[in-house]
This record gives structure tokens, C-alpha cells and sequence, in this order.
């Protein structure tokens, strides 16, 4: 029987990587009606951009706030123009746009991966590794995404132009380097963050001279005039209080544990990528080779908050070093003569990679039905929509779900969208407005939805001014670390409190919603 070589396994591995890749990105939405997760704030922004004829607006129309409308529109054009080019609606955008370009982030990876990494063989298994982790995927195909996934597609092709400027000195890669940086940044703002480290990185490690800086500069030059027509227009708006804003509101000091408990690949079952990478991390040491274990940890002494995503970059590629520079040579003089021939692929051999590549295809698989449950219930979506229709449009409402992770509270975001009423505790968008005050206004959310869980009415008027709101909405589904629990009368001592309370109404009910006037 013909011995397939390494050339020919690479080829079919990268197949596999970008077909069965896309096909994981896809499924979590075909199996949902609704967007993954989040995306109620970009919804709007893409109907503001549309609404205003494709200039940029000074402010969103989103949580009637006021909200300048300074993040990185990219995507809110892209999803814009493929709603008007399709007929599309916002929350179909939201649903295959961010599974489109996560999708494309795959030979991106591997372009980056093959210009790193000692042979394609290596390039192909990392590629396979981060075509099925589930960190890969996970914040790239939810509504969210819109943003992101661009982002992530834009950082790994401008690394990728940047490793080759570094190590070939091409000077047309310049201009390529400059525009897909520029398109980084002006897809998000923590992309944007990542990749400015990262190429920083890369130069420390792999150039170091006079003239490769130089190169650098004119990729920054090039990337502020892709970027300029966004930040000028911010600017003449708002000034720099936007951006100035934002970037007070990105730490998150505990994101480092992350990286010693390496528990962020998001694994179903055993956690292979992460051990492998583990293992990879290893071997790169002992031959000191620091690049790739540098770049692990880079992203969360950064920008803690969303160090996980593009940590997923470089444990992709320790992983494929772990597994062909590791564990196959061991498992191969255990099990052959000893004879090798580098250009071949043992029977052996060929049969742990069929096997890692079905384990890792049904683990994202598995991840991704989980993930199609975490879209917003139908039934805040009927109530929203009754919201809508039955209260003024100045409507300011008070909005329990007793979480304890605002930041992925699917109620609290999409409620200003579908109800297109103000939520008084939505953080989404304040991050533009409130500053050094962002960390101290998302803490007082929480004590306001723990009076849901841990008190009655006086908890809640103890915490919040009845003045500051008309309505209170409660959505009776529990929620625990972003997840809905299936617990019937979660809350029931304080719905009760609110029930004997003579200021508040029962205006609406269902199963897992109920809504006071007062």
C-alpha cells in the first residue's frame, strides 16, 4: 500500500481544517433562529449607519443615551451594505456575517502559521487545531461576532504580511501590511490592541534592525489613512472624550489565572488542545525558542479582558509542535523498528491524526449544539415586542434577571433593541460615556440584580431611586455565568414582595416574564 507523504497529509489536513472548520462556524446559527449570545447594540448601529445613508452618525439611536457612535465601523458597513445588497435584516447580518468571516480567519491563520512554523506539515495540524477549539469560534460566530470575527481575520493577515516584510524584506508588503492593519483597527478596538502588540512582538523577536522599523513606520503610516476617515469624523463629533473613554475601561487583573490554570480553550470533553499546547509550550523552552511562549502570554498582560482570544493564535501552533515534534516521535520509536523517514507518514502516525482530527471535529460540534441554546428565549423576545407596542416611547424600565455576569446578560442587551426602550442598567455602549467610571457603574449593576436573588422590594429601593424609572421587568429564568439554569420560582420571594407592594402593577405575565408599572 502506497505510504501517503507529509506534503500530501498537509494538503489534506488544511482541506479538512478550512471545509470542516467553516461548517462547526456555521452550524450553531442554523440550528438557532436567533443571533448567539449578544449583538442587540450593533444590531441598531447597523440600522443607524443605513438610516443616515451610509455616514457616519454622530450618536447611536441604541438604549436612548446618546451614545456617540465612535467604535470601529467596519462591520456595521460591511453588514449594512449586505443587508441592503440581500435583503437582509439586521438580525439576519448578525446571524451569518460574523460565521462568514470567522470562517476566512482559517487559511488566515494557516498563511501566518506556515510563515512561523518549521514545515507546512506543522502549519496544517495548527490550522486543524484552531479550525476546531473552541475559543476559536465561540465569540467569532455569536451576534457579537459582527465586530470581532472581522477583526480576528484582519490581525492574523497583518501578521502574517508583517512576518514575511520581516523575513524577506519585500517592500510591497508594506502597503499590504499598512491596510490590514488599518482594517484591524477599524473592525475592534481590542483586535486593534492585540495587533499592534503582537507586530511589536514579532519585530523584538524576528528583525530587530534599523530598517525593518523603518518598514513598521510606513505600515503605521499607511494604516492611519485607512483609518482616518473613522476617527476624523469621531473626532470632529465628539473630540477625543470617546476614545478616551474607552481605553480607561479594558483591564481585568485576574485574566492572567487564565493562562497559569491554562483552562481557556473551552474544550467539551478532555481538553487535548490545551494539553498538547501545554506539552508544545514545553518543547519550545527546552530548545529556546520563545517567540510562540512569549505570544502566549503577551495578550494577557496587554489587554486582560480579551486576552483568551488571540491566545488562541499561538497554543494552536505549540499544540501542532507538541503533537508532531513530541508525542508522535515517541509514539513511532515505541511502536516501529525505528527506521524513519521524515518525508512519509507512518500508518501509525496516520491513524492518531484521523483520530485527533474526528475527536477534535465532534468536540467543536458538541460545543457548537451547546452554543446554538444561547440565543435570547422567545419569550423575552414576545415580551420585548409587547413592550414595544404598549408603553411610551420615553419608557425608562428597570430590567432584573438577578445575573451575576452583566457583560453577556442577553435580556439586559437586547432589551433596548427589540423594546426599543431605555434600560437604566444595560452597560453595553457605556463604555463610550462613563470612563474611569465604567468599572464602578457595572459593580452597581450587580447589586441592583442581586436584590432579585437576595432581597425583596426594600433591597431594590434601598439601591435604586423609584424616580429613575417607570417600569420594572423581570425575567423569571434564572441565569448563572452567562447560562440560563432551568429552576422554576427562582425569585419567588421577592415577586411575591412586589406582588403585596401597592405601588407596583402587574401589567404583563408569561411563564418566564413578568413587567410592573408603577
Amino acid at each position: 500500500m502506497k505510504t501517503i507523504t507529509r506534503a500530501e497529509w498537509s494538503k489534506l489536513i488544511f482541506l479538512l481544517a478550512v471545509l470542516l472548520g467553516t461548517f462547526v462556524r456555521f452550524n450553531p446559527n442554523l440550528l438557532s433562529s436567533f443571533p448567539l449570545n449578544q449583538g442587540g447594540m450593533f444590531a441598531v448601529m447597523v440600522e443607524d449607519l443605513k438610516a443616515n445613508h451610509y455616514q457616519l452618525p454622530a450618536f447611536t439611536a441604541y438604549n436612548h443615551l446618546n451614545i456617540p457612535f465612535a467604535y470601529p465601523p467596519f462591520g456595521f458597513y460591511t453588514g449594512g451594505l449586505i443587508s441592503d445588497l440581500f435583503g437582509f435584516t439586521a438580525l439576519e447580518v448578525l446571524r451569518w456575517v460574523p460565521a462568514i468571516f470567522a470562517s476566512l480567519s482559517i487559511p488566515a491563520f494557516y498563511l501566518l502559521a506556515a510563515r512561523l512554523l518549521e514545515t507546512k506539515y506543522q502549519a496544517a495540524v495548527a490550522t486543524l487545531f484552531f479550525a476546531f477549539m473552541p475559543r476559536a469560534l465561540s465569540w467569532f460566530v455569536s451576534g457579537g461576532g459582527l465586530t470581532r470575527a472581522p477583526g480576528q481575520l484582519f490581525m492574523l493577515l497583518t501578521l502574517a504580511v508583517v512576518v514575511r516584510l520581516y523575513k524577506e524584506n519585500r517592500p510591497g508588503d508594506i502597503f499590504w501590511a499598512g491596510l490590514f492593519a488599518g482594517l484591524t483597527i477599524m473592525s475592534h478596538p481590542e483586535a486593534a490592541v492585540h495587533m499592534i502588540a503582537s507586530v511589536i512582538l514579532l519585530w523584538t523577536v524576528l528583525a530587530r534592525s534599523r530598517s525593518s522599523f523603518v518598514h513598521l513606520v510606513g505600515v503605521g503610516v499607511i494604516a492611519l489613512f485607512v483609518t482616518a476617515p473613522w476617527w476624523v469624523a469621531v473626532v470632529r463629533y465628539h473630540g477625543l472624550d470617546p476614545f478616551l473613554s474607552a481605553v480607561q475601561t479594558g483591564q481585568k487583573s485576574l485574566a492572567v489565572l487564565n493562562l497559569i490554570f491554562f483552562d481557556f480553550t473551552e474544550e467539551v470533553f478532555a481538553t487535548l488542545i490545551a494539553i498538547l499546547g501545554l506539552i508544545g509550550l514545553a518543547r519550545c523552552l527546552i530548545q529556546k525558542k520563545y517567540l510562540l511562549p512569549l505570544w502566549l502570554a503577551l495578550p494577557f498582560l496587554v489587554e486582560g479582558r480579551s486576552a483568551v482570544l488571540p491566545a488562541a493564535i499561538p497554543l494552536a501552533m505549540l499544540a501542532a509542535i507538541g503533537l508532531i515534534d513530541v508525542i508522535l516521535p515517541v509514539l513511532s520509536h515505541t511502536a516501529s523498528s525505528g527506521e524513519e523517514e521524515p518525508e512519509k507518514v507512518s500508518f501509525l502516525e496516520s491513524g492518531i491524526l484521523l483520530y485527533v482530527l474526528f475527536y477534535l471535529f465532534f468536540s467543536a460540534y458538541q460545543f457548537g449544539m451547546q452554543l446554538s441554546t444561547s440565543s435570547l428565549p422567545l419569550a423575552d423576545r414576545d415580551a420585548m415586542k409587547w413592550v414595544h407596542e404598549n408603553t411610551p416611547n420615553d419608557s425608562r424600565f428597570l430590567v432584573l434577571t438577578g445575573t451575576n455576569s452583566i457583560s453577556c446578560d442577553m435580556v439586559l442587551e437586547w432589551f433596548p433593541t427589540l423594546a426599543d426602550r431605555r434600560s437604566i442598567y444595560t452597560v453595553q455602549g457605556t463604555e463610550w460615556i462613563e470612563g474611569a467610571n465604567f468599572a464602578s457603574y457595572v459593580r452597581s449593576t450587580y447589586t441592583v440584580q442581586a436584590c432579585l436573588t437576595d432581597g425583596d422590594v426594600k433591597c431594590l429601593d434601598a439601591t435604586v431611586p423609584r424616580s429613575d424609572y417607570e417600569y420594572l421587568y423581570v425575567s423569571k429564568i434564572p441565569r448563572l455565568d452567562c447560562r440560563t439554569i432551568d429552576y422554576k420560582n427562582a425569585f419567588h420571594y421577592f415577586l411575591e414582595s412586589l406582588a403585596n407592594a401597592n405601588e407596583f402593577r402587574k401589567i404583563y405575565e408569561s411563564d418566564s416574564v413578568i413587567i410592573f408599572d408603577k
